[in-house]
């Protein structure tokens, strides 16, 4: 039985001298094979892009793409487009040239020709082409989906700067062209009002078709471009080359994926690209190619304006890179070569070496002079199940497949990267901060739907699981680091978690913001005294050591019903939040309370803090606000308290209602009782603040409470009520108060 045929792609790079023009020419296991052009090299590439067309037999061109405005580029492929034998093209890409004629006043004659060239290739083009100038994100597939381009740069960002911007000159200014700023945050959305909506729209869609560009004034030019020539100078940019970065920097780069049988390969077309700066970011691991085209015909290569030969060698590692070159500005340069076969890149040229250099000093810094490659031949790949193969010998070999003799051994020591570390940083930068923004989003969530005290915070899985919808896998992989790296940046809370192993269990939720402390603190200072207990009477004696140390459940569950801050984050983050503000805003007294009547085998602590600044004015306070509360209600709560602290038999005696008067933070099933009801009962007389006057009357009364059921006169009601209260007497405030977020 016949074995049935397999897809596999055929890859030209012709030999145009120094320029690119490379075809791709798939052919499908069934259908129509699929021929895509991308760029033609010099004027004089014409011909040989013809001759390929030929070698493959190809009879249209599904795809031709113009990587960027550059004479090397767009003079071979405006000339074959203009021949006579020139193949049908379905669907050209290339750059914007908008985005760079608004810029005209800026170009020598030399680069501007490459720009004027761009627009001549478009008018030329048959009229059933369909013209776009894509942007990152836009893509094209084969009939049969097994093969597929995606450009990955340039960016949208870019380009609609350099379309509407009114900073763009500083792009011009550089070089190689900036592109770390692409990393940071994008600015607010224009409003409605914005008069080039519809342009910013048509490039979030990835393809801008000529019709969506509406004339553009041209950029603001400077009081004295003079100037401007001598910036660009004292940066080291040749006058005859200026702008000719911002071209390069603004490359369509295409990322191919080629399925054969079972298996995908990937190859990197970087038209001239030198900053990999943005590339690097967005793809920190790399992405994963066999072939690259080498960018820029083997020149120099940056991150940022550090040269980078090292790093993005080591970022792209594939196995096999074509360069197209003769030697002219000196390319390709060795330091390429030399840097791509230390990560095991096996090289093939369109330039074939005569000279091979066995030992001895290397002196030249283009390797097309110091191998003397004279021949001159294209370099045809073919790309199938069986991996890669080529028709030619490559002019050096990186990872070999079979034993050959050492010659020489010679080691280079690779220093960690300054480059690579500042990248990595970045990226986990950029995934930190979408996840301070999602739990962000989560608490606002909660915020507005009923109030729930008993709602847990998150787990570090159920973030991971958010990475994951959000197509951050890099970040799904690593959310304990990430969310560690937050938490020491004071922006979440974390739960502690195991040394020795990963741990996704781990509880997550995002930290008060200035706003939110402020709603805490303010709504701290709505009361008038603050009632704590410190269980332990040896936790400490000074007054912060006590804060916190005392038993805050009530205050952790009314923080979690109230603000949405989950109970179990309140001890280690908001807490110390409040003791700080408690330290400055109120007096704060201590006294020392039995839990139990005189059978008590233990003391506690009560903390009893008043924003007045003492005692006496926050008595005077208490008595007022009590005015409200029927008489009968404190009469019966004060002869059941007293009842209670001598007996401590039957339940607790119950609030009177209508009360709102101050908080406490003890266990509301256990009332803690004031220290004079229980403390050296028989043998001493005790303190009660704010009863100066009354004190022996009211000692009296509670002594012979339960003997006899004699209420307090009405006089005495509310002043023995706030005096219980200032002196260490536990009540629960009971009152309902809207959530910050839904006052008006």
């Amino acid at each position: 039985m016949a074995k049935s045929k397999e897809a596999e792609l055929k890859l030209e790079l012709i030999n145009v001298g120094h320029g690119d023009a490379l075809v791709l020419h798939w052919l499908p296991k069934t259908g129509k094979p699929s021929t895509i052009l991308i760029d033609g090299g010099p004027a004089g590439g014409a011909a040989r892009v013809k001759d390929t067309m030929d070698k493959l037999k190809a009879t249209s061109i599904d795809l031709a793409v113009l990587t960027h405005c550059d004479a090397d580029h767009v003079d071979g492929l405006l000339a074959y487009v203009r021949g006579k034998d020139a193949l049908p093209i379905e669907r050209y890409w290339g750059p914007c040239v908008p985005a760079f004629r608004r810029h005209a006043w800026l170009f020598p004659p030399r680069v501007a020709s490459g720009i004027d060239k761009a627009v001549e290739l478009q008018e030329a083009l048959p009229a059933e082409c369909a013209v776009s100038w894509p942007v990152e994100g836009a893509t094209w597939t084969s009939p049969d989906g097994d093969l597929s381009l995606k450009v990955i740069s340039p960016a949208g960002r870019l380009i609609e700067r350099l379309l509407l911007g009114n900073d763009a000159l500083n792009l011009f200014l550089q070089e190689p062209m900036p592109l770390g700023w692409l990393l940071e945050s994008a600015e607010d959305e224009p409003d409605d009002e914005d008069p080039y909506a519809d342009l910013r729209f048509a490039i979030s869609t990835t393809e801008i078709t000529p019709d969506r560009v509406p004339s553009l004034p041209t950029s603001e030019q400077p009081a004295s471009v003079g100037d401007i020539a001598r910036e660009a100078q004292s940066n080291g940019i040749e006058p005859e080359f200026f702008g000719n970065s911002v071209l390069n920097n603004t490359s369509i780069v295409l990322l191919v994926e080629a399925r054969t049988g079972g298996r995908t390969q990937r190859l990197l077309l970087t038209g001239d690209l030198e900053n990999f700066a943005y590339l690097m970011a967005r793809y920190p691991m790399g992405l994963g190619c066999e072939i690259v085209k080498v960018p820029h015909h083997g020149s120099y290569s940056y991150v940022e304006s550090d040269l980078a030969y090292d790093e993005v060698w080591q970022w792209m590692r594939p196995r096999a890179a074509l360069v197209s070159a003769n030697g002219k500005h000196g390319l390709p340069r060795r330091e390429f070569r030399d840097a791509a076969l230390r990560y095991g890149t096996t090289l093939f040229c369109t330039s074939r070496r005569t000279r091979e250099i066995v030992t001895g000093p290397l002196t030249q810094s283009c390797c097309k002079i110091q191998y003397a490659c004279d021949h001159q031949a294209p370099v045809s790949l073919k790309i199938s199940t069986q991996g890669v193969q080529s028709e030619g010998i490559a002019c050096a070999r990186g990872n070999l497949t079979g034993a050959m003799p050492v010659i020489e051994v010679r080691q280079h020591i690779v220093d960690p990267s300054p480059i690579l570390s500042k990248m990595a940083e970045t990226e986990i930068r950029k995934h930190v901060d979408w996840a301070i923004n999602w739990l962000r989003a989560t608490l606002n969530e909660r915020q507005n739907r009923p109030a729930d005290a008993g709602l847990s915070p998150l787990s570090v899985k159920t973030l991971s699981k958010a990475a994951s919808a959000a197509g951050r896998v890099g970040a799904a992989t690593q959310m304990e680091l990430i969310l560690e790296r937050a938490a020491r940046l004071g922006k979440v809370w974390l739960s502690p978690g195991s040394r020795h192993r990963r741990d996704d269990n781990r509880n997550v939720w995002t930290l008060p913001n200035k706003e939110e402390t402020k709603a805490f603190t303010d709504w701290l200072d709505s009361f008038s005294v603050i009632h704590l207990t410190v269980t332990d009477r040896h936790a400490g004696s000074a007054r912060e050591e006590l804060l916190y140390a005392a038993d805050t459940t009530w205050f952790a569950n009314r923080f979690a019903e109230l603000f949405s801050f989950p109970v179990a984050m309140f001890e280690d983050a908001i807490w110390p939040i409040l003791v700080a503000h408690l330290l400055k805003a109120h007096s704060i007294g201590m006294r020392t309370v039995g839990n139990s009547g005189y059978r008590s085998s233990g003391e506690s602590i009560a903390l009893i803090l008043f924003k007045e600044i003492d005692a006496e004015t926050a008595f005077r306070k208490l008595v007022e606000r009590l005015e409200a509360v029927v008489s009968d209600d404190l009469a019966d709560y004060l002869t059941a308290i007293a009842r209670f602290a001598y007996s401590s038999s039957g339940p607790p005696p119950k609030w009177p209602p209508a009360v709102d008067l101050a908080v406490t933070l003890s266990r509301p099933e256990t009332p803690v009782i004031p220290s004079g009801l229980v403390k050296n009962r028989y043998d001493e007389a005790f303190e009660l603040l704010g009863l100066s006057t009354n004190a022996a009357q009211v000692r009296d009364w509670i002594g012979h409470v339960p003997y006899y059921m004699g209420p307090l006169p009405e006089a005495l009601l509310r002043p023995v009520f706030a005096s219980l209260i200032l002196s260490g007497f536990e009540f629960l405030k009971r009152y309902k108060q809207p959530h910050p977020s839904r006052q008006k």
